[in-house]
């Protein structure tokens, strides 16, 4: 009953050690700049394949004047 309690002791701190360390790294992973520069290629190179169809269907051919604003009549 002893080799039994001992081997469950035994990979109970296996499996919580393992579990601190694949935290710290994944915190240490995820605050980096490396992955940060990961993250803008990913979107930045997402965005380029989107942006030239987006702004060719969406751009006008010309735009109206603008138009002024009336200034609003409010006395002190």
């Amino acid at each position: 009953m002893q080799k039994i309690i001992n081997i469950l002791s035994i990979l109970s701190f296996l499996l919580i050690s393992s579990s601190l360390v694949g935290t710290f790294i994944g915190y240490r992973w995820l605050t980096s700049t490396k992955f940060e520069q990961y993250l803008k290629n990913k979107i930045m190179g997402n965005i380029n394949n989107v942006l030239p169809d987006a702004i060719k269907g969406g751009m006008p051919k010309f735009t109206a004047p603008p138009t002024p604003l009336s200034k609003p009549s409010i006395s002190l």
